[in-house]
């Protein structure tokens, strides 16, 4: 059995806020400066709808792997309804347990890896329940980009 625990605050300084505030309400003034007053609005509601997801989010978030499934944070997942799995490195360092379920829809969960996890073991545990993706591996230019921004 594996478990571990994951902050999901982010470290996102003052700067990081004020300037996607400023890129933001540069997005919500071009949009009603040139008419496209439906732009402004999903800025705004996206905007609006963020900082909700982001203050109401839990400090941390507990994972468990077992013999019956995955959990986070009480969300179950068995292993029959888990497609595949891949360990997700950055410079040969594992940093994601990717999910692939079987549904439609958000088929993929990324989970977080901390230093407490060997996932040399892990690997090995997972692999006598579902099996590993070949498409796994390190981190794409865009999900590097992604991390870089904090988003």
């Amino acid at each position: 059995m594996f478990s571990w625990n994951i902050a999901t605050h982010n470290t996102k300084g003052a700067g990081w806020y004020t300037t996607a505030g400023i890129f933001a309400l540069a997005f919500i003034i071009w949009g009603i400066f040139v008419g496209l007053y439906v732009l402004s609005m999903v800025v705004f509601i996206f905007v609006g709808v963020y900082l909700l997801m982001e203050n109401n989010a839990p400090e941390n978030t507990e994972i468990i792997v077992d013999e019956n499934g995955v959990n986070i944070n009480g969300g179950f997942y068995d292993y029959p309804s888990i497609e595949e799995f891949s360990i997700v490195y950055d410079n040969r360092k594992p940093i994601l347990l990717r999910l692939s379920l079987k549904k439609r829809g958000l088929n993929t969960i990324d989970i977080d890896l901390t230093q407490d996890v060997n996932s040399y073991e892990l690997r090995a545990f997972l692999l006598g329940y579902i099996q590993e993706s070949e498409k796994g591996g390190e981190l794409t230019s865009n999900e590097r980009l992604m991390r870089y921004l904090k988003i």
